[in-house]
């Protein structure tokens, strides 16, 4: 909301911020009647909750939710942007709760070289050793404030050398995040598909090492029924996303989701130029401006702020593996580029288009007489944030020393100008949910067997940062981490329009009536890693909640969209993610928590306790 002003709405990120939406939510997918009956779980009347779990259960409430919501997506928070005092006043609200509970601090040891200043200070070394455990994981990030990519495209024949530089943000899309400078021929890899399921191999003989790769996005024939691609349904969703902005954003960003060029990232390219496979230059470059020449909107203010991007320093190889990225600069290119760089073909881009689409046979070739250099610069500075953690310990003297992980990121947009980005759905609720359960597990008198660790994730929204650090750099053994919970926007209900588009996917025959007992007020979805016990378990824990679930069961390692039970899922951990509704209020000043429900919110909240218990307790 604006300082001291009526919340307003902002339209800067309005198509970012849906295509994002659409990345977070499942895919709208029809289903087949079995399915439906199986991944929906509609429980309207409630039966008493165990014993065992009840006191902590009954701790969790609306109003306390509400008011713990209310403070953490106040202005006061300037919006919790990942290394800002907002963020930092907003965790050590946290800490103080944790410590009011009892919840055990599960952060960072003291360092040695603390240590050894503790004992020069006068303390032996009995007591510096015996220095307090923080409840903070603390890191440093890389913020990038600007970049600036050329790229030098060399011709060579019959003795003569012509180039041409283009720069990015006029004649290519770059998002580059350190100081590069290489050079390198050219290989033509058609579309850069290695396909097994429809016999397709456009890499075979191909040496990509340090070469710089030519290709085209998608795949063959994508309006064609003749094509492989269109061989069934799996395939074609694959390869022909719905919104072809969601595919660049799961290239640049590595949200999640499939992405070809992994193949070709395997071959250790020195850099990969992507050509979209349908479309006119006039697309791309109307993009490039269309930041620049928004037009403004007397309802909607216009916030312009440059882009800041942060990632984790010293861990990119490792990060990059884990998440299904490279640090192989990959631009997207005009066709007017990627005809210079072909012309000693004798083809335009289009025409091997053709050629390939014609005989449905790959046209990889080496490209002779052309080379092309990039050299990128980046402003950047180095940022200390943090993430959240606390811990129970489990009751059970062997299995204490397994751990569950209950997580949400605490970080949002922060304050453009005069307006605050409160993120009080995204994701101040998800970070309540993890509060709740650690403050309800704390007065529950039975505690599950397995220890319990609460965190709160900084700098998800800068690429799940917070998370990502954490699986690499555990408090507690990732090897002895059994599951994860992940809570991302659960506060906001479905209104009866959001669910009806939403619902489409349920209009199957034979299921109509079950899909009309769905309470829009009370749907949620959930993603519960298949054979992992946490689909039981919802069907099971529900019954004492009363929620419309809708459940989803991707595969153990599978962790698609932009929340942080990806990190987890990368390291083949089974996680359960809950989410409620998208709504226009998503990444925008408007994000305030007088529109929350706090009984959803708390139902949310009560099915998780419950899932955290049972599964911590087996």
């Amino acid at each position: 909301m604006k300082k001291r002003l009526l919340p307003l709405l902002m339209v800067a990120a309005v198509l970012l911020a849906f295509s994002f939406s659409l990345a977070q939510m499942p895919s709208q997918q029809q289903m087949k009647p079995e399915e439906v009956k199986r991944a929906l779980n509609l429980v309207s009347k409630t039966e008493p909750v165990p014993e065992k779990y009840r006191l902590g259960f009954e701790s969790i409430n609306p109003r306390d939710t509400l008011s713990m919501l209310s403070y953490m997506a106040s202005d006061w928070m300037e919006g919790r942007d990942t290394g800002s005092r907002g963020y930092a006043m907003a965790a050590d609200y946290v800490v103080s709760l944790f410590k009011m509970w009892g919840i055990k601090p599960g952060g960072d040891w003291p360092r040695a070289e603390l240590n050894i200043a503790w004992a020069m200070a006068g303390q032996n070394a009995r007591q510096a050793m015996s220095m307090e455990r923080s409840y903070f994981q603390e890191f440093t990030l890389k913020e990038i404030t600007d970049s600036q990519t050329a790229v030098r495209v060399e011709v060579s024949r019959g003795g003569l050398t012509r180039s041409r530089t283009f720069q990015s943000g006029i004649d290519f899309m770059s998002i580059l995040s350190s100081d590069e400078d290489l050079s390198g021929p050219v290989v033509f890899a058609g579309y850069g598909i290695k396909e097994p399921a429809v016999g397709w191999d456009e890499l075979t003989g191909l040496n990509l090492k340090d070469k710089i790769v030519l290709v085209l996005s998608e795949a063959p024939g994508k309006d064609d029924p003749k094509s492989p691609f269109n061989k069934n349904k799996e395939i074609k969703d694959k390869y022909f996303p719905r919104a072809q902005a969601m595919q660049m954003m799961f290239m640049r960003r590595g949200r999640g989701g499939f992405n070809k060029l992994e193949e070709i990232y395997k071959q250790s390219p020195a850099a990969v130029l992507v050509v979209q496979n349908t479309g006119k230059d006039a697309d791309i470059y109307n993009m490039l401006t269309a930041a620049q020449n928004r037009r403004p909107n007397d309802e909607r203010p216009i916030i312009n702020r440059p882009r800041i991007r942060m990632l984790i320093p010293g861990a990119r190889e490792a990060m990059a593996g884990m998440m299904g990225r490279s640090n192989v600069p990959t631009l997207t290119i005009t066709r007017e580029m990627a005809n210079l760089i072909l012309e000693n073909s004798g083809k335009t881009i289009d025409e091997l288009k053709k050629e390939i689409e014609t005989a449905y046979k790959p046209a990889s070739r080496q490209l002779p007489g052309v080379r092309v250099s990039l050299n990128s610069r980046v402003k950047a500075n180095l940022v200390r944030t943090m993430n959240v953690i606390g811990y129970i310990e489990g009751s059970d003297p062997k299995l204490k020393d397994e751990y569950f992980v209950v997580g949400a990121h605490f970080d949002h947009l922060g304050m453009w100008g005069d307006y605050i980005f409160n993120g009080s759905d995204d994701n101040a609720s998800g970070s309540v949910g993890v509060i709740a359960i650690a403050r309800a597990m704390a007065l529950n008198p039975v505690k599950p067997k397995r220890s319990v660790v609460f965190c709160l994730w900084t700098g998800e929204e800068k690429g799940l940062l917070g998370s990502r650090y954490y699986v690499q750099n555990p408090t507690f053994p990732i090897e002895k981490t059994v599951g994860y919970l992940n809570y991302d926007m659960i506060s906001r209900p479905f209104d009866q329009q959001t669910f009806a588009r939403y619902a489409n996917m349920f209009k199957v025959q034979g299921v109509e009536e079950l899909v009309k007992q769905i309470r829009p007020g009370y749907f949620v979805t959930v993603n519960a890693t298949k054979d992992s016990g946490f689909y039981e378990i919802q069907q099971e824990m529900n019954k004492y909640v009363g929620l419309d679930l809708f459940i989803r069961e991707p595969e153990l390692g599978q962790g698609s969209g932009g929340s942080d039970h990806s990190s987890f899922a990368a390291v083949k951990k089974p996680f359960v993610y809950y989410m409620t509704a998208m709504h226009p209020d998503y990444h925008q000043p408007g994000d305030s928590p007088d529109k929350a429900s706090g009984e959803l919110l708390s139902r949310v909240i009560k099915l998780g306790y419950l899932s955290v218990f049972a599964f911590s307790d087996k």
